[in-house]
């Protein structure tokens, strides 16, 4: 297996130098601070009011008579505001993953202490992103969850404005200032901390499920065989929540897409199909509209009215299960849960007063028998 190091030093980039102590006591107090805003975020948009986003921004022709507020600024088209809300969480883990590491901490070490000893000294680290033992193959925790953490941002930066349908609803500033500045503070947590934070050891497939980590290295839990079991039970269930989210987010967007189409009467004779059936547009008028919703009927939506927050909670749940409950992971779990729950209540409480129909099964907001 090729080292990273020979890759590296073929571009010219040196191993960074461990951190600063100071730096992960600054770093520890980001995550408090993340951790703790998530209580007002949940508080304010639960019970307050509804973030002004999608369906919920205020029109001069709303019916419940609430209009645009002054402080909500300009409207930006949605492509373009969902590339700013989160490409800085893609920037941190395209920085860190190059400029800001400690190969110590981010690669494996290609031999054991002994043998290392003779290949490196106090300006140079011997790193790989594989290492293969006669019983064994292993990979860097580390390494794993940065590359979950940059699929998911590359799918939400890149591929999802790129798919998303034309007559989305465009998002007032204020709502892209707000998920740029956690985008901002949680790429910084997450991928700070995954390059240069704290070794979580290594992921090992075979009969060595111990796994193999260096005797003067800080790591965490990842020498037990029940830290590797964890890990993988996380990496399945983060991939699980992905499909869920896709999925979801794949039948609204055709539910959008090609439900304008049909004709009234059809949509309500379909009532029941995969694409659902168009009943109201966002601001309570009728088929006319450029911007008519839909109720889905699939699998994933028989219970709940917004599975692809659950998800999303689900995969960042597995994400926080693979590092063994890190702190900036359970962070992001928490503060995920307070932003995405209020909006799935505002959904459901949207489509209990907007459709008549309504599935009466579908008691749930996003959690089963939770919320």
């Amino acid at each position: 297996f090729v080292g990273c190091n020979a890759i590296l030093y073929s571009l010219g980039i040196r191993m960074a130098s461990p951190v600063h102590h100071g730096t992960m006591e600054f770093h520890r107090w980001v995550s408090n601070i993340f951790l703790v805003s998530s209580l007002p975020t949940y508080t304010i948009t639960r019970f307050v009011i509804v973030a002004p986003f999608g369906r919920h921004v205020p029109t001069s022709s709303s019916p419940n008579g609430i209009n645009y507020r002054w402080w909500y600024g300009p409207t930006l088209p949605a492509h373009f505001s969902w590339f700013l809300f989160e490409c800085p969480n893609l920037l941190w883990s395209i920085y860190c993953y190059f400029q800001c590491y400690d190969a110590d901490i981010l690669f494996l070490n290609l031999f054991d202490d002994e043998s290392a000893s003779q290949y490196s000294n106090e300006n140079e680290n011997i790193g790989a992103i594989f290492v293969q033992r006669k019983d064994s193959i292993s990979i860097s925790k580390n390494l794993v969850l940065l590359l979950l953490f940059t699929l998911h941002y590359f799918n939400r930066a890149v591929i999802y404005p790129l798919r998303m349908n034309s007559n989305s609803h465009e998002v007032p500033l204020i709502v892209i200032i707000s998920a740029m500045t956690v985008t901002t503070v949680n790429g910084y947590l997450q991928c700070f901390y995954l390059c240069k934070g704290v070794s979580l050891g290594e992921l090992t497939v075979g009969v060595g499920l111990d796994g193999y980590t260096r005797n003067n290295r800080s790591t965490a839990s990842g020498k037990s065989w029940g830290g590797n079991l964890l890990s993988w039970l996380g990496i399945v269930t983060f991939f699980t929540g992905m499909g869920i989210n896709l999925h979801s987010d794949g039948v609204l967007r055709k539910l959008r897409r090609y439900g304008p189409s049909m004709k009234p009467t059809t949509q309500l004779k379909n009532y029941g199909n995969s694409f659902g059936a168009a009943l109201i547009d966002s601001n309570g008028g009728n088929f006319t509209t450029s911007k008519p919703y839909y109720i889905p009927h699939t699998p994933f939506f028989r219970y709940v009215s917004c599975p692809n927050f659950a998800g999303e909670i689900l995969e960042w749940f597995g994400f926080a299960m693979a590092s063994e409950f890190s702190y900036p992971s359970v962070a992001f779990l928490v503060y995920t849960a307070a932003n995405l729950i209020p909006r799935g209540v505002a959904h459901h409480e949207w489509y209990l007063r907007k459709f008549d129909n309504y599935p009466k099964e579908r008691r749930w907001a996003v959690i089963p028998f939770v919320v």
